[in-house]
């Protein structure tokens, strides 16, 4: 849809909210930001798409979704205010996010670290098991329906094609939800519990380390072929600890009697991959505020020495080696200061960095030592002879 078409389009007003600007399209309708007038407050409302109006079946799955999710007052879920029609048409009226769908979030330029990814991968399993425990499943867990606001908080959105546990809505044999992430008991149109969400969040997790859909994302026989009978490409030793990989592995499981039971059981073992991952992190973080302290003591040394070499320049050149340690490094270089909050990754390559910084500030102060010892000792005689050198050395 074009920019001109979308405004063409447009509504002035839906029920009694004044509608502001077109955000998106979905699958079963346009959603808007809007003014709650008699509130005032903003909004983002979703109008059924005038294609649908008429279906019955669609216009109560519409409905499901707000009564579904009506129910789920949570942090991680998306908050509905109200419900209505306007022209025949129904209408959800929801909490206006600002920030990013998930598959957005990780294009941006500011790339996530892996523990910012660990800690929205508990967030999704916070959100869906509160559903769950509500007797909600979601059945099309994906990146475009995971929202992470400008505060770090994600929200599970879209709830259109969830299912009560009492409904009989959407029955076994129909086939819903996106194909990339959807679980293999769903792929085959059969009974579906919590642990197909399982198995979508799962696949998501794969795709904020990958960068890629699990199964692929192309040729829907193929998709779904996949789904159903392979793994996914392993994930690399730098993509992934290998604790990691085998949570993913688990919550990818073809059978779900082998899967995580709910996503809280997921959401332990992600937490524990966060905990020891932290730990590590953390003694990365001192072992780097341990070597960038031996180099500033390595720079005096040098200092100390070229001085009594009488270097003329030593004081700059070692002022200068301290100067740029602090600009590199600030959060090592002042023993002083509360260690610098990062992930592992960037604490292994904080420490490499100063291991090199360390083997060239040796490598310097050996250069002075080696300098110093050379100027102790005499120079060779020449033109004299052993025994005339040794002779005159006795008569002293």
């Amino acid at each position: 849809m074009t920019p001109t078409s979308q405004t063409a389009d447009r509504p002035d007003r839906i029920g009694r909210y004044r509608v502001v600007e077109w955000i998106g399209k979905g699958s079963m309708g346009t959603v808007y930001s809007a003014i709650d007038e008699q509130l005032g407050r903003p909004v983002a409302v979703k109008l059924m798409l005038p294609d649908f109006e008429d279906d019955p079946e669609l216009r109560e799955r519409f409905y499901s979704e707000a009564r579904v999710t009506a129910q789920l007052a949570h942090p991680n879920i998306v908050t509905l205010f109200d419900l209505g029609e306007h022209d025949n048409r129904p209408f959800i009226v929801m909490e206006l996010l600002e920030g990013f769908p998930l598959n957005e979030y990780l294009r941006t330029d500011a790339v996530p670290s892996l523990d910012t990814k660990l800690d929205l991968m508990l967030q999704v399993c916070d959100g869906l098991q509160h559903a769950h425990r509500a007797g909600v499943i979601h059945r099309d867990v994906k990146p475009s329906n995971l929202f992470v606001t400008r505060d770090g908080t994600l929200k599970v959105l879209d709830f259109g094609i969830a299912r009560l546990s009492s409904s009989n809505l959407t029955a076994a044999g129909v086939l819903l939800g996106t194909p990339e992430y959807m679980s293999p008991e769903q792929a085959r149109g059969q009974t579906m519990d919590a642990r197909t969400d399982v198995f979508s969040a799962a696949g998501v997790f794969y795709f904020m380390i990958a960068g890629r859909a699990p199964f692929g994302s192309r040729d829907l026989r193929k998709v779904l072929h996949a789904i159903i009978t392979e793994d996914p490409p392993a994930l690399t030793d730098d993509q992934a600890p290998e604790a990691l990989r085998q949570v993913l592995a688990r919550g990818l499981a073809k059978n779900p009697g082998e899967r995580y039971p709910d996503c809280a059981d997921l959401r332990v073992g992600i937490d524990r991959v966060r905990r020891a991952l932290a730990v590590t992190t953390s003694r990365a973080v001192q072992a780097a505020r341990d070597r960038c302290e031996q180099i500033l003591v390595l720079i005096e040394e040098r200092r100390a020495l070229g001085r009594s070499l009488g270097i003329a320049d030593i004081d700059a050149s070692c002022n200068d080696a301290a100067v740029r340690l602090q600009v590199r490094f600030p959060g090592f270089a002042d023993p002083s200061a509360a260690p610098p909050v990062m992930d592992g990754a960037a604490a292994k390559a904080a420490l490499q960095a100063l291991q090199s910084r360390y083997n060239a500030e040796q490598a310097s102060l050996a250069s002075l030592q080696q300098r110093a010892i050379d100027q102790t000792i005499p120079p060779p005689a020449h033109r004299r002879g052993f025994w005339r050198g040794l002779l005159k050395a006795r008569g002293n």
